[in-house]
C-alpha cells in the first residue's frame, strides 16, 4: 500500500563525513563548519561538488591534451 514511502539511502559521504581530505581546501571548509557551527551535511554537499567539478576538469584536459598529441 505504501510502496512509494521507502526511506531513501544514505550515500556513502553522509554515513562518514570527515573522511580524509584531499586537500587544504577541503580541510579548512571543515574547520570552518566546526568555527561556525554550520550543518554537516552543506559542508559534505561542498566538498563533494568541489571533488566532482575537479574530476571533471581533470577529464576535460586529459581529453584536450590527448587530441593535440
Amino acid at each position: 500500500m505504501f510502496n512509494w514511502f521507502k526511506k531513501n539511502k544514505k550515500s556513502e559521504v553522509e554515513d562518514s563525513p570527515r573522511q580524509e581530505f584531499r586537500d587544504a581546501i577541503e580541510e579548512s571548509l571543515w574547520e570552518i563548519k566546526e568555527e561556525y557551527d554550520l550543518p554537516t551535511e552543506e559542508i559534505v554537499n561542498v566538498v563533494q561538488s568541489k571533488r566532482d567539478n575537479l574530476d571533471y576538469m581533470h577529464k576535460i584536459f586529459s581529453k584536450s591534451k590527448n587530441n593535440k598529441n
